[in-house]
């Protein structure tokens, strides 16, 4: 169900950046990943752009961009009744982020540039079970700033680091609680 609602995401946004080159705003794809030092797992994401402003030296662009990851969760249920207790069972937490994003290029020259940017979203965290069934979700304000270096033209790479600022939630009573993180990524894409 997750792989069918990302593809869909990508083909609606791929239609939705074609159309927005005939507007006069130039678009663009780019789909990467990378390391969240908290939880310690590696993360995906796409990114929807359009570049409303460019000349020889700066670049205005703004864009939607989808990031998910996921990490293994130990769940702790009470036993019902008198006698107290806990019992354990594997699950999986998983984190969708959708966010709206600003960017600054800046041109360095031979087809290399430094970006930096932010921008604000909401993240919606879901814990299933060891059956993949549902237990408990939420959704909660994300806000990220982002900065690194591409290269490449048509055809692009980039090399960069985010921040994620997250609001707390609690899943489980207070099992489970979101850090803010640390991003390194690396990503590939196209303009046209």
């Amino acid at each position: 169900m997750k792989t069918k609602l990302i593809t869909a995401l990508g083909f609606l946004g791929l239609a939705s950046v074609s159309h927005a080159q005939f507007a006069g705003i130039n678009g663009g794809v780019l789909l990467g990943g990378g390391y969240l030092e908290d939880p310690g797992e590696g993360y995906g994401f796409l990114q929807l752009r359009g570049t409303f402003y460019e000349d020889d030296a700066i670049a205005h662009t703004v864009f939607f961009e989808f990031l998910g990851h996921s990490d293994d969760a130990v769940l702790e249920f009470p036993f019902p009744g008198p006698g107290g207790g806990s019992y354990f069972e594997n699950g999986d937490i998983t984190f969708a982020n959708f966010t709206l994003n600003y960017e600054l290029e800046a041109k360095l020259g031979l087809g290399f540039s430094l970006y930096a940017g932010g921008g604000i979203g909401v993240e919606y965290v879901s814990l299933d079970d060891r059956f993949d069934f549902s237990i408990d979700s939420d959704s909660n304000f994300l806000a990220q700033t982002f900065a690194g270096v591409r290269f490449g033209k048509g055809i692009i790479g980039q090399l960069g680091v985010r921040y994620l600022w997250r609001e707390d939630f609690a899943l489980l009573g207070d099992q489970f609680v979101t850090e803010d993180s640390l991003g390194y990524e690396l990503s590939v894409g196209f303009s046209f």
